[in-house]
C-alpha cells in the first residue's frame, strides 16, 4: 500500500516538473516552425518584385504558389494565435507578425510590398494545418508601382 501510494506521489511530481518543460519545448517548435513560414513567404515575395517584369495593364502578371503547413496544436506544437502581413506604402516594404502560444509577438521585414487579395493587411489569425497560398505580382492600383497580392486557396 504504501508503495502504491510512494509511487502515485513520484509519478505526480515527475508530471510536474515535466509538463512546463514539455510546454516550452513545443512553443519553440511552433515558433520557430512559423518562422520558417515567414521566410517563405518573404522569399517568395522578394523574388517575385526583384526577378519578374510587371505586366501591361490588364494582362495577369507572374505568380508563385507557396505550400507551407502550420503547426496543429499537441503535446509538440502549441496553436498559432496571428499571422499577418501589413504593407507599409511610404516605405514600400512588408512586415510580418505573428505569436504562437504563450510566446511573445515576433516581427519579420519583407522588403517587398505585401498586401492580401484586396489590397489591404493579410490577417489570418488562428491558422493549423496545410495551407496553399499565390503571391501574384501587379500593378499597384494608383501609381502602377508593383505588388504582391496574397491570394489564399481554398480558404
Amino acid at each position: 500500500m504504501i508503495r502504491v501510494l510512494l509511487a502515485v506521489v513520484l509519478t505526480v511530481v515527475l508530471l510536474g516538473i515535466a509538463l512546463p518543460a514539455i510546454d516550452h519545448a513545443a512553443g519553440a517548435n511552433s515558433d520557430g516552425r512559423v518562422g520558417s513560414i515567414a521566410s517563405q513567404f518573404e522569399q517568395t515575395a522578394v523574388e517575385l518584385d526583384e526577378r519578374e517584369d510587371l505586366p501591361p495593364r490588364g494582362v495577369q502578371g507572374p505568380q508563385r504558389v507557396l505550400e507551407v503547413e502550420f503547426p496543429t496544436p499537441s503535446l509538440t506544437a502549441t496553436s498559432v494565435l496571428k499571422f499577418q502581413i501589413e504593407y507599409f506604402p511610404d516605405e514600400r516594404h512588408s512586415i510580418i507578425t505573428y505569436r504562437v502560444g504563450g510566446r511573445p509577438e515576433r516581427t519579420h521585414h519583407v522588403d517587398a510590398p505585401v498586401v492580401n487579395a484586396d489590397g489591404g493587411t493579410l490577417k489570418l489569425g488562428r491558422i493549423t494545418g496545410h495551407q496553399e497560398f499565390i503571391l501574384r505580382l501587379e500593378r499597384e492600383r494608383g501609381t502602377g508601382d508593383s505588388i504582391i497580392r496574397v491570394h489564399r486557396v481554398g480558404g
